[in-house]
């Protein structure tokens, strides 16, 4: 990845992203610094599905740290911080792919909210097991990730990666919970055909 981290400030590194949240509305820079430092990765990492190019990704990655900068004031006492920054960070990059029309902007809009469905098809519960905690699958995984449909790689993204709950990522995809464990399972089970016939499983 060829964005620059920032150094990270020895004196902050184990105090809790909220803290560090309620330093920075009270304009401490170091503690900015510090939520940048833990999650300018991640979030690039998380844009970057999004984008063409890393280049496309970098600019992303900026815009939602200077856009949590700009609204660290509306942050809530009791919220947490993860969930609202990523869900800036997706916002950001929808802004971003509408602004350049990168792909159709409707194919990022599933509107399917019926499980019926999804509960007809088969379990894809052993798919954690068997690829998830898979380290030799790890580079195959993020690839065949990109295959998939713009929500169903955020779901996935989100949810082993970021290990945000269904509940959370509800709440940044803007969609209701069965929508996204819909979406969930049906990623799941279009990786398992996309995985099936690798050797590594």
């Amino acid at each position: 990845m060829a964005y620059t981290e920032l150094p990270k400030p020895h004196d902050y590194s184990q105090i809790s992203d909220e803290e560090l949240v309620r330093k920075s509305k009270n304009l401490d820079e170091y503690a900015f610094q510090e939520l940048t430092h833990r999650y300018i990765r991640p979030i690039f990492n998380f844009v970057r599905r999004y984008a063409q190019a890393e280049d496309i990704a970098e600019d992303m990655t900026q815009d939602t740290f200077f856009k949590v900068w700009r609204n660290i004031k509306q942050y809530k006492k009791g919220m947490k911080f993860r969930p609202w920054l990523y869900t800036i960070a997706r916002n950001t990059a929808l802004d971003y792919i509408k602004k350049k029309k990168a792909i159709k902007f409707s194919e990022l809009d599933d509107e399917v909210n019926d499980m019926a469905f999804s509960d007809s098809l088969e379990d894809p519960g052993l798919l954690q097991s068997e690829i998830f905690d898979n380290a030799a699958m790890a580079e195959t995984l993020t690839e065949t990730v990109r295959g998939l449909h713009p929500d169903h790689q955020t779901v996935i993204t989100l949810h082993y990666q970021e290990e945000l709950t269904f509940d959370e990522i509800a709440k940044i995809m803007n969609r209701p919970m069965n929508t996204v464990k819909s979406w969930h399972r049906r990623a799941l089970i279009q990786l398992r055909e996309l995985l099936k016939d690798n050797k590594s499983l």
